[in-house]
């Protein structure tokens, strides 16, 4: 048996193709499973560099919750202390940017009753922590501010 088309054009048994419509059909396929899964992929990729970035400012929370237990004051609060305490991330100072989620800028008022910090998400979104003597806590988030801790400070209450 011949596995070659003959001369007169027709298919001898066992030749076996795909027609332009079958290829077609897959491209079709694999472009409409890559349409639904890469926005997927980068949402789920967004937010957990979200949560990343959520979860060390509650590590800078804690730290700074031990520091203002020692001392009595959110004052001592500062770089420096802060080091001592976590020296897992870069502790920058109250002008100082974030420029990542392991850099913490952080800041306290004058009077020590408040401290603010505020952490660079990867996906380019800034999150803010405010702690206040009277035990209360802040949270908020910022796409379009610098990411400081002066910044977490100066933020108004119903901004939040």
């Amino acid at each position: 048996m011949n596995r070659f088309r003959n001369h007169t054009g027709i298919r001898a048994a066992g030749d076996r193709g795909f027609t332009l419509i079958e290829v077609m059909v897959v491209v079709l396929v694999i472009g409409i499973l890559l349409a639904v899964g890469v926005p997927t992929y980068l949402g789920a990729r967004e937010r957990a560099q979200d949560q990343s970035a959520r979860s060390t400012l509650r590590t800078a929370q804690t730290t700074a919750a031990v520091v203002y237990v020692d001392n009595g004051t959110y004052r001592d609060a500062n770089v420096r202390n802060l080091r001592d305490a976590e020296p897992g991330f870069t502790w920058r100072g109250s002008n100082s940017a974030s420029r990542d989620q392991d850099e913490i800028s952080v800041a306290a008022t004058r009077d020590g009753s408040e401290w603010g910090a505020a952490t660079l998400s990867d996906s380019g979104v800034c999150f803010y922590i405010r702690l206040r003597e009277d035990g209360s806590t802040l949270y908020g988030e910022s796409s379009r501010s610098s990411c400081t801790g002066s910044q977490a400070l100066s933020v108004r209450n119903n901004e939040w």
